[in-house]
């Protein structure tokens, strides 16, 4: 794990050197205490960044959730960008080294504040109560490699700490208990009927990725990607561009490697505003029970 500090460089403009260090230094001691009450060990603090290692993903998971909830307090502190990855290291006279290491540091490094990314790696060994608390993040290309991983946003929002056996349900369990409900896309003259099972589904402007090709100068390769999750139908952005999604009855959103469930019926605009598209726009209808 790497904890980065966010925002201390435009806070030493604001508060000069005394108070700013002191806001900081205040922030990596925070940040220590949760490490080691959750078994991690500190390796070295780098500037403003904390580099810690664990046995065991689920108490490093939790560490980090720990963290955002504790620093998200208005109590002086600071918030913070979390990058972990999961895998074999070197340690080596107190340091660590390998290609995790450079995995998670990776991570960190495209966080904003008050996020938590994690790689494949982590999410496949890390409890199930954490994995309920993930979601499809991006897909990128780590330092170093030429294809493209997956990479998830461990959420940590107190809301996200509820009993998940009475809201969460696999695929086959909507199917099977009748609550299954399509969502169709309707793009140009073509019509999509898309059930639980047929996602993930995703659209783009390269036919040989995505299931709806959108033919658009704005459109990525591959744009963003609808999931069935926990019930809903989300939508979840990949692209340079980024998304607009009208959902029934709201106004218009805008997401850019963000997520928004798909409500009722609406429109989802590739790469711009409603108002101001052509033949850019997806309009979806899903009935809501």
């Amino acid at each position: 794990m790497f904890a980065d500090v966010s925002g201390s460089s435009s806070l030493y403009k604001l508060m000069g050197n005394e108070g700013a260090k002191a806001r900081v230094d205040a922030t990596l001691v925070s940040m220590t205490r949760i490490t080691e009450e959750h078994r991690g060990v500190l390796v070295k603090t780098i500037g403003d960044e904390i580099m810690v290692y664990f046995a065991d993903a689920s108490q490093a998971g939790q560490a980090a959730q720990v963290m955002q909830r504790t620093l998200s307090d208005p109590k002086g502190l600071l918030p913070v960008r979390i990058g972990m990855a999961y895998g074999d290291t070197l340690l080596e006279n107190g340091d660590i080294f390998g290609e995790t290491v450079n995995d998670a540091a990776y991570l960190t490094h495209i966080a904003r504040a008050g996020q938590i990314l994690i790689t494949q790696g982590f999410y496949d060994v890390c409890c199930m109560d954490l994995q309920f608390d993930c979601h499809e993040f991006d897909r990128i290309s780590l330092k170093g490699e030429a294809t493209k991983r997956v990479i998830y946003r461990l959420g940590w929002e107190n809301e996200t700490n509820t009993n998940y056996a009475t809201k969460v349900m696999s695929i086959d369990g909507v199917t099977s208990s009748g609550l299954n409900q399509a969502l169709t896309l309707v793009y140009g003259d073509h019509q999509h009927r898309l059930t639980p099972e047929l996602t993930p589904f995703v659209l783009g402007r390269d036919p040989s990725r995505s299931d709806l090709h959108v033919q658009h100068g704005l459109a990525s390769r591959e744009h963003c990607q609808i999931l069935f999750r926990r019930g809903k139908y989300v939508l979840i952005d990949h692209s340079t561009n980024g998304t607009y999604v009208t959902n029934q009855h709201q106004q218009e959103i805008y997401l850019r490697r963000e997520e928004v469930p798909l409500q009722g019926e609406g429109t989802i605009s590739i790469g711009q505003p409603l108002a101001g598209a052509d033949d850019n726009v997806i309009r979806f209808f899903h009935p809501v029970t």
